[in-house]
């Protein structure tokens, strides 16, 4: 949890504490009993059960309140049933519902008395400051794909230049090789064509003496 989002917290505890200074109303019979007349009782006592640790027992809390709105969606019922989407950290919490509730009960503040009106601002920045929270790390997360992706790209196309490296040096030798098999032929060639330089003299002087005129006897 942020600090932003504990900040958000700790203004729960102060309006509670300061709404119980306030002019009771009668309400009705929450989940868990109140130990007190306090009009915040039925609301703190919500806060308590749902930061109970134990997911099973958060569940059957919510699954209650649920009910009791569904049966009968008086204010009350409605201003429990945004805190227990509200409250951060059980398997039913949803800031999106819980904004939407606390949105339509705020709408209407004549049928609200003003410690509920108090929890019910508190609670809506606590459910704003939950979604900018979770819009933060979609963009986090989606930055790390991002660049997780690039990093991806980049290393396939480093070790695509690594492999068309390789192919051209296995063409350049290859192309190599064939250079010098043809040198070496055009060398045989050579060699076999010129005639060995003591042959070549012989035949030289042989074809010059044949081409004398003899001298004319007289």
């Amino acid at each position: 949890m942020s600090y932003r989002l504990i900040q958000c917290w700790c203004l729960i505890c102060c309006c509670l504490v300061g709404c119980e200074s306030l002019t009771p109303r009668p309400t009705p019979v929450s989940m868990v009993a109140p130990t007190t007349n306090s009009p915040v009782d039925p609301y703190l006592a919500l806060l308590v059960a749902l930061s109970d640790g134990d997911p099973a027992h958060q569940s059957d809390v919510f699954y209650e309140i649920e009910k009791s709105y569904t049966q009968a969606p008086t204010t009350m019922n409605a201003l429990r049933y945004a805190i227990a989407f509200a409250v951060p950290g059980h398997p039913h919490s949803d800031p999106i519902q819980a904004k939407r509730l606390l949105e339509q009960l705020l709408a209407n503040p004549e049928r609200i008395s003003n410690a509920e009106h108090s929890i019910a601002v508190t609670m809506l920045n606590v459910s704003d400051e939950w979604l900018k929270l979770q819009a933060d790390n979609r963009r986090l997360v989606a930055t790390v794909d991002d660049k997780s992706r690039n990093q991806a790209n980049l290393e396939r196309r480093a070790q695509s230049q690594v492999d068309e490296i390789s192919k051209l040096r296995k063409a350049l030798d290859a192309a190599q090789q064939k250079l010098d098999a043809i040198r070496d032929i055009e060398r045989s060639i050579s060699e076999r064509s010129t005639p060995p330089s003591g042959t070549r003299d012989s035949t030289n002087r042989d074809s010059a003496s044949q081409t004398q005129t003899p001298p004319v006897s007289r």
